[in-house]
């Protein structure tokens, strides 16, 4: 579900751009030209293309509509979380790693970090070793992960130089009309001036935002699964629950961590 800020900022950013140009003018018309959309989207899908996989760019994009739509509570995610991990610390003393795969919910079968140390621990790796693997994993992921900021952050450059492009085509087409028919003005100078403005709101409303988001959400991932990592490290070590909520409520701020058992 998407989250109130990003819907109040998308709300207030399109309906204050709209409200000023109901306001200021008559002819509504005169921002829209799908040339001038073509110069900059062409431009810009076009380069990132030259930079990136296809593939990566498509990953990218549907990360980014993931991270529109989705928005968690993080202190109530994260304080769930330990209170997980504590039921998979009863669940293998008393039953053993089968019943604790077995036990998994379906959100976290799909999640393969969780499916990966599951089978470490089922291999018989244990606290520092088995910590030390899932570290690595978790850093490897983290930046392969990046690679997805990087894209959108590279169509946020692109899109207001492409912007600046049209805007040169645009003045190119007013001087080739200036010895002629002086009414073909008025369309080159149109091109010009909403490439910039088409490039500049697409970097400025969508990219750069979604980038941050993408990152924001990469970081908490990150965030979430060294708890994990140090739920795991500790259950090996055949620690008590108290003991594991105390150490694992280090990771949680102050107003949200747990002060009774699984509570």
């Amino acid at each position: 579900m998407i989250s109130i800020s990003t819907f109040v900022g998308i709300l207030g950013a399109v309906g204050l751009f709209v409200y000023a140009i109901f306001k200021s003018t008559d002819n509504y018309l005169i921002f829209v030209s799908l040339f001038s959309l073509l110069i900059v989207l062409g431009g810009t899908f076009g380069a990132t293309l030259i930079s990136y996989s296809f593939r990566l760019i498509w990953a990218a994009f549907t990360e980014m509509m993931v991270n529109l739509l989705d928005e968690k509570n993080q202190n109530k995610q994260l304080k769930q979380l330990v209170s997980r991990i504590i039921e998979w610390n009863d669940i293998y003393k008393k039953q053993g790693i089968t019943a604790l795969e077995n036990s998994l919910t379906e959100k976290e079968k799909k999640d393969d970090f969780i499916i990966n140390a599951m089978e470490l621990l089922g291999t018989g790796y244990k606290s520092k070793v088995l910590s030390s693997m899932l570290d690595d994993t978790n850093e490897s992921d983290f930046q392969r992960r990046n690679e997805h900021v990087n894209v959108i952050n590279t169509l946020s450059i692109y899109a207001p130089s492409f912007g600046m492009v049209g805007t040169l085509i645009g003045l190119i087409i007013m001087l080739d009309n200036m010895s002629g028919d002086l009414s073909a003005l008025g369309k080159g100078l149109a091109i010009a001036l909403l490439t910039t403005l088409y490039g500049t709101l697409l970097a400025q409303l969508l990219f750069k935002p979604s980038a941050i988001r993408i990152a924001r959400r990469q970081h908490r991932i990150f965030f979430e699964r060294q708890i994990i990592t140090a739920g795991l490290e500790l259950i090996t070590e055949n620690k008590d629950n108290l003991y594991i909520q105390d150490r694992l409520n280090c990771y949680l701020a102050p107003k949200h961590k747990m002060t009774e058992l699984g509570q």
